[in-house]
């Protein structure tokens, strides 16, 4: 067997391990962040432009990375390293703004903010199947568990 059928033999040999130990899909952070940036650099033509000579070389390491690095590690360790820490920010169209962070301690803080500048801060925890909702005075808004049929809907 010649170098490079070894060479290719052990890389595929190591692919597929990753895949199998992997168990699960994984959030695709660092594709997630590279992604929506690469269109919108510039105006259309611009932005276009340079999708389209960025996105061959940048997203297929970024989805190799992801895959093969990344969803691996957070399967083992319940950690993203790209996701971890991150805030995930959404804004409507009428300009309120949500923005919601995961805790080192597994809840969720969420901030809204008006487009007059009000900002209302929560909390989400979940314990098993139950997720309770809190203000920022920790008074209890909303509680809900989730059934098994929920799932099924």
């Amino acid at each position: 067997m010649s170098i490079k059928k070894r060479i290719l033999c052990m890389v595929l040999v190591v692919f597929i391990a990753g895949m199998s130990f992997s168990g699960c899909a994984g959030q695709y952070a660092l594709f997630n962040k590279v992604h929506p940036l690469l269109g919108n650099l510039g105006g259309k033509w611009i932005g276009a432009i340079v999708f389209w000579i960025l996105a061959g070389p940048v997203l297929p390491i970024c989805l190799f990375a992801d895959m093969f690095i990344f969803n691996v590690i957070e399967f083992w360790t319940d950690n993203n390293l790209i996701a971890s820490g991150n805030s995930f920010e959404q804004i409507d169209e009428n300009g309120t703004r949500l923005t919601a962070t995961k805790n080192d301690d597994g809840t969720l803080s969420l901030r809204v903010t008006q487009i007059t500048g009000e900002i209302s801060d929560y909390l989400l925890e979940r314990e098993g199947n139950d997720f309770s909702m809190f203000d920022a005075d920790g008074v209890l808004l909303s509680s809900y568990t989730l059934a098994y049929e929920d799932l099924l809907k």
